[in-house]
């Protein structure tokens, strides 16, 4: 879905791994932590919208306050309008801190295929080249050990089998015949049309000294991942529980926790989800190659960091129960104050009646057909006028009826 940003991304992988001379841990941390400077603007502005709903904090609780003990939909619905209003009037969204995180949920997608897919995203081997390593690899280990790896997941351990091993066995499992998959190009851009020159660059460059190293400390494969028989590896998915656990718990101090999560009921949920979510990331460390749990630490890590360091720049208000309750006074006043101007504002300028619409309404000159206004003298000559001569018939008819009479 995200394979766009993907490809734009792989661009900061590539120069992570040489400027770390192709040392893949240490270029997985240095990603990580250019990932986090380009998204650090939109973690400002998460805090900033943390900071704001602090400081509205006692409002909040001042209009709660005013409806407490009183549950029916009505009123509830209310309470929440009112709310509303006093968040709009104090330029607040709720969801100006969700922003951000939607905006960086693509990013850490796209993430997650750039490190495990190091031969497309790193070594620039093209789909077809992939596939033809990785059926190459699976024909040299997988087939011996009745394993046979997808195009997808082998990548890593492709390139941890070649850091070992060198590239030679896997080189000698190419098929001596078969067809160049079109649009096959060497390193240079050149296009392939040969099937022996086609497998021949894919040799040179897995025995390039440029492709990345999978060995970390001459003991620890990046790319082996943790099981039953693995020894010291089994330590990756307790290290991976222990690194996100206690991360967390320590940011929740840097953090601002809204209304939501003061009540015991939340409190508990809270509780099981600090216990559940970095169960949830240890299980999956366990099916996957170590990389990606180096990489998920140097993330919790350096997201802990960087909120201590967001904390320090735009500290979270800190207010006394005295400071709250003197502040919800001041609320409630300014309620008081603007129902009352609202009040005197009505009785001055009551709403008239459908009834007497027409006691005291002013005279507002007629309109003619050209659509401008006639003169009021004009309107009340006609007006005279009309009353004569409904005068004069008046008389007039007064006038045949006693004649009739006599």
């Amino acid at each position: 879905m995200f394979d766009w940003l993907a490809e734009i991304l792989k661009y900061v992988m590539i120069f992570c791994d040489k400027i770390s001379f192709h040392n893949y841990a240490l270029a997985l941390f240095l990603f990580a932590l250019i990932v986090k400077i380009i998204l650090f603007p939109l973690s400002i502005k998460q805090q900033k919208n943390s900071v704001k709903s602090a400081q509205l904090r006692p409002k909040e609780l001042a209009i709660r306050k005013k409806y407490r003990g009183r549950t029916d939909k009505q009123t509830q619905q209310k309470m929440t309008m009112e709310i509303q209003e006093m968040y709009q009037k104090e330029g607040y969204s709720q969801f100006g801190g969700c922003l951000p995180m939607l905006i960086q949920l693509p990013v850490l997608l796209s993430l997650y295929s750039i490190i495990q897919n190091p031969l497309y995203y790193v070594c620039r081997f093209s789909t077809a080249q992939i596939e033809t390593i990785t059926e190459a690899y699976n024909r040299a280990t997988g087939y011996l050990n009745g394993v046979v790896n997808s195009t997808y997941t082998a990548a890593i351990n492709v390139l941890s089998y070649i850091n070992k091993n060198g590239a030679e066995s896997i080189i000698n499992a190419f098929p001596k015949d078969g067809i160049v998959p079109e649009g096959a190009v060497d390193v240079s851009g050149a296009a392939i049309s040969d099937w022996s020159t086609y497998c021949s660059d894919i040799a040179a460059r897995l025995n390039s000294p440029d492709l990345p190293n999978f060995n970390l400390f001459g003991f620890i494969d990046l790319g082996k991942a943790p099981n039953l028989a693995s020894g010291l590896y089994l330590l990756v998915p307790v290290i991976v529980f222990l690194a996100m656990y206690f991360t967390m718990k320590i940011q929740k101090k840097f953090t601002y926790q809204p209304m939501a999560s003061q009540d015991a009921a939340n409190n508990m949920s809270m509780k099981m989800m600090d216990i559940m979510m970095p169960a949830l990331s240890a299980f999956i460390s366990y099916s996957l190659p170590t990389a990606l749990a180096f990489y998920w630490v140097y993330q919790n890590v350096l997201g802990l960091g960087q909120q201590i360091l967001l904390s320090k720049m735009y500290p979270i208000p800190k207010l006394t129960d005295e400071e709250i309750r003197q502040m919800q006074k001041e609320a409630e006043k300014e309620a008081a104050a603007a129902k009352k101007a609202q009040a005197a504002e009505k009785k001055e300028n009551p709403k008239r009646s459908l009834h007497h619409i027409d006691d005291d309404e002013e005279y507002i000159p007629r309109r003619k057909a050209d659509d401008s206004m006639e003169d009021d003298s004009v309107f009340q000559k006609k007006n005279e006028q009309g009353k004569k001569s409904i005068a004069k018939a008046e008389l007039k008819d007064d006038k045949k009826e006693n004649d009739g009479e006599e």
